[in-house]
């Protein structure tokens, strides 16, 4: 016949479990913030490589440099910067459409 256990032995496995979960947050937790980390690194990497194709950049002073001078225009027109290749690519299409229903 199986052994009663008392209040207090039943508190004792409550509390190791509590611990054992506790454990295992702080495991998924930092696993979670690992894999932020490397996305922001990996992220950071490829705006770098993009910035440094295009504007020929050589070091971290003049990287510097071309962003604060641009700094203000990007904030001012981002959305319209965004947005150009979309309207392109509407105005293309719009003059192939044009042009086809003309033949």
């Amino acid at each position: 016949m199986p052994k009663k256990r008392t209040d207090e032995e039943i508190l004792q496995e409550l509390e190791e479990k509590i611990e054992k979960m506790k454990a295992k947050k702080q495991q998924v937790e930092a696993r979670k913030k690992e894999k932020e980390r490397k996305e922001r690194t990996r992220r950071l990497i490829q705006v770098g490589a993009i910035f440094e194709k295009y504007f020929e950049i050589q070091s971290e002073e003049e990287a510097e440099k071309i962003a604060k001078a641009l700094q203000s225009y990007i904030g001012k027109n981002k959305e319209k910067i965004l947005h150009h290749d979309v309207l392109v690519t509407q105005k293309k299409k719009t003059i192939q459409e044009a042009a086809s229903t003309e033949e």
